[in-house]
């Protein structure tokens, strides 16, 4: 057993492998009753000292399908997932909880498209992180509509006038607790990297472009995701999003807020599809708007994607939306069926992910360095895996959305799956580099190939070897950032 005290109470976790892991740490109120859909509030002292022994409950949400290769990639654990309404807690890893020990510190942020995931999962495992010398947090959010409603009766009962965006400030809380707390841990608070892939990653960008954030965190890693040059456009304003929350209000049969506060939060969260929006507390302004400014936090920042990330999602009726013609333009091309198949993974995966990552360095390279990299690595999924086909007609997912996670975190053993000794190597070398990044603001060092900053081309390429390299189809991003949105 190993003791911690912070600002609410003595806290008491466990050694694991030379590690010292501190979980389920509340870092606000539950946000239950009448804190629905209010900002998070501090969380009340406790006397005696607590047990830190176990994961607190994850937010409410439905699953993904369990044969998914997002479910056998990220959601697979060993652990029942336990889920409640209470749910903003925290949890520590650090290889040395002295409080002089003085640490860098890296909070990671969980994706699942605001719908799906927690800080407990397998996945986001902080154990081999913190063996390199870093402080590891990872947290829960709200989710759903419990976490980005926006309805014009909650900003009428905001200070601010203020609505949605509830996630996002359960985002900033707990960042507030590893600023008051994570000395007691071992932790550097003026050493925080805010790291997290896919939803978590776009968060990470519009929390770059807030001023109540800013103080908080001094370097980025965004995987996968990004916060601007979305497909489906910037942020919507208050006005659009309070209409769209009073759609889905609607369909409750009573748009009040005081009875959709009565209501079940199971039943909330399975219906309708939320993100950031502006709010007026956490964003006064686009995030895009933000960047094309210049006015974003200048900090160090590590951005990336995967060759294949349009595959968990690609459909053929996605090119009706391509931005040319088909057939008339050789970056999407449609000559036969099966050709039109790669292009719809394609330029799914290109305009939903590749390209905003690719825009989020191209904006932030002139205030701060900044470095890209593309993950080309296919896990090798074992035989006999209950997995449904994608859903382009190609036969395999290749490097899909998040087939990264394990290797960055280096948390291969969290599934049995063959990996190889490449594999191993590899999620050695990326994981490290992650970990020099959040300690010196910079990946370079150990076994890596010199990774020279972003200035337009530049990216280190991560997959059967590691080499650096340089941005794939650089005109079809430039072809993307020239088209309106929504594509």
């Amino acid at each position: 057993m190993i003791g911690a005290r912070t600002t609410a109470g003595r806290l008491a976790g466990e050694w694991d492998e030379g590690v010292a892991v501190f979980r389920g740490i509340p870092f606000a109120e539950p946000p239950v009753g009448g804190l629905r859909w209010r900002p998070p509030r501090p969380v009340a002292r406790w006397d005696g000292e607590r047990r830190a022994y176990a994961f607190g409950p994850a937010p409410l949400q439905p699953q993904p399908p369990s044969d998914s290769i997002m479910y056998h990639t990220n959601f697979a654990d060993r652990r029942a997932l336990v889920m409640s309404e209470d749910c903003l807690y925290l949890n520590v890893w650090t290889p040395d909880p002295a409080r002089a020990a003085g640490l860098p510190v890296m909070v990671w942020i969980h994706g699942g498209g605001n719908r799906y995931g927690h800080g407990g999962q397998e996945i986001h495992d902080g154990r081999a992180m913190a063996g390199r010398g870093l402080v590891v947090v990872t947290l829960n959010h709200r989710l759903g509509a419990l976490g980005f409603l926006a309805h014009p009766e909650l900003a009428a009962e905001d200070d601010l006038g203020a609505s949605g965006n509830y996630g996002l400030q359960d985002i900033v809380a707990a960042l507030t607790w590893v600023r008051e707390n994570i000395a007691a841990f071992g932790g550097d608070p003026d050493r925080v990297t805010l790291a997290g892939n896919s939803a978590g990653a776009a968060h990470i960008c519009h929390l770059m472009a807030s001023e109540a954030a800013r103080p908080l965190f001094h370097a980025a890693v965004g995987q996968s995701a990004s916060g601007v040059g979305r497909a489906e456009g910037p942020l919507a304003d208050q006005a659009a999003a309070q209409k769209q929350g009073l759609r889905w209000a609607a369909g409750f049969g009573d748009p009040n807020i005081d009875g959709l506060r009565r209501l079940d939060g199971s039943e909330l969260v399975l219906r309708g599809h939320f993100g950031p929006v502006v709010d007026g507390r956490i964003l006064t302004r686009p995030t895009d708007e933000v960047f094309d400014a210049g006015r974003q936090h200048r900090v160090p920042l590590l951005v990336g994607s995967n060759s294949d990330e349009g595959s968990v999602y690609a459909t053929p009726d996605v090119l009706r939306r391509l931005p040319v013609e088909p057939g008339t333009d050789e970056l999407y091309p449609v000559r036969d069926m099966a050709e039109a198949r790669r292009t719809a993974r394609l330029f799914t995966g290109e305009s939903r992910f590749t390209h905003p990552v690719w825009r989020w360095a191209v904006a932030h390279r002139e205030t701060a360095p900044t470095w890209m990299y593309r993950f080309t690595r296919t896990p090798p999924l074992p035989d006999g895996l209950d997995l449904a086909p994608p859903r382009d007609g190609l036969p395999a997912y290749g490097v899909h959305h998040t087939a990264e996670l394990p290797y960055a975190l280096d948390t291969l053993d969290c599934r049995p799956w063959p990996w190889t000794g490449t594999d191993r190597e590899l999620a050695r070398t990326m994981a490290d580099a992650w970990a020099r990044f959040v300690g010196t603001g910079d990946p370079n060092g150990g076994a890596l190939p010199r990774w020279s900053a972003f200035t337009g081309t530049e990216a280190m390429v991560f997959g059967d070897s590691v080499r650096a390299g340089t941005v794939e189809r650089l005109e079809a991003m430039r072809l993307l950032a020239r088209c309106p949105r929504p594509l």
